[in-house]
């Protein structure tokens, strides 16, 4: 395993490099304390560390997200609002110190059916090295060509791109880089390709970069769906005539709103 070597003095590094043998340190530091009062030897592992990272993507009802305070006003529960320096283009959100409450919430409106756990993927990887979580499906396309009438696949669901980073100034913290999309079928507007009907793809995105300490919980909310689906039942026959007909029809209305909640953990593997 290669190692970093630093040697410090009090002002400024004096030595920095990559040994192939640990070995090799201690011929190394010699060299180091001849330039400066003070040398200090430190391997640096960090780049060949993994780091594990679950996600659990909650959907719960618009109604119920506001009984139980899923919002981005003040909480109770500890939030600490990191400052960090941000990127272009990169949304700030804030760290759970302390997000005990908001996950015993979750656990009961999942155990009374009011949240569904759509999915709770996990996956290691090397710390600067970009981890992808895709769930969802393909939905088929009818495209025209020169060949004529062919079928393209386009993606929908929930796709979370992530760039965790090991802090070098702060062993237990991770920078990361997160990009969540989110999309789903509309079927209430249908585009027409020929003589075929398909649903259109409704898309939501979130950057943001993020400090958290391992072990810890980001979580992202405010991706917010509607659907309005209408029926409309009628007597046979009856129904149909005209004026009198409507004395036996019936409209059903039904609107829909859900909120889409992701629940991100980073840990250090040690």
């Amino acid at each position: 395993m290669k190692r970093q070597l630093r040697s410090q003095g009090r002002q400024s590094p004096l030595l920095w490099g990559r040994l192939a043998l640990a070995a090799a340190l201690t011929a190394a530091l010699p060299a180091a304390a001849a330039f400066a009062q003070e040398g200090e030897g430190a391997t640096d592992d960090s780049a060949n560390a993994m780091i594990a990272i679950s996600a659990d993507v909650v959907e719960i009802s618009g109604s119920i997200s506001k009984d139980v305070g899923f919002s981005w006003g003040p909480f109770q529960t500890g939030i600490n609002f990191a400052e960090k320096t941000p990127i272009p283009g990169i949304i700030k959100i804030g760290d759970f110190e302390r997000q005990t409450q908001l996950l015993t919430s979750l656990k009961l409106l999942e155990t009374e059916g009011k949240a569904q756990l759509l999915s709770n993927p996990k996956i290691i990887t090397k710390s600067a090295t970009q981890a992808n979580f895709v769930v969802g499906g393909d939905q088929p396309y009818p495209v025209t060509n020169n060949q004529g009438v062919g079928v393209e696949f386009k993606k929908f669901g929930v796709i979370l791109n992530c760039l965790p980073v090991i802090n070098p100034n702060k062993k237990d913290y991770i920078d990361a880089q997160m990009q969540l999309e989110v999309s789903n079928p509309d079927f209430s507007k249908p585009v027409t390709v020929g003589n075929t009907s398909v649903p259109s793809i409704v898309t939501r995105q979130i950057q943001t970069e993020v400090e958290i300490k391992s072990g810890e919980t980001i979580v992202i909310g405010g991706l917010k769906s509607s659907s309005k689906n209408e029926t409309l039942t009628r007597v046979p026959f009856i129904g149909r005539l005209p004026i009198i007909g409507r004395l036996f029809t019936m409209h059903n209305t039904i609107e829909e709103q859900k909120s889409l909640f992701l629940f991100v953990t980073f840990e250090i593997v040690k």
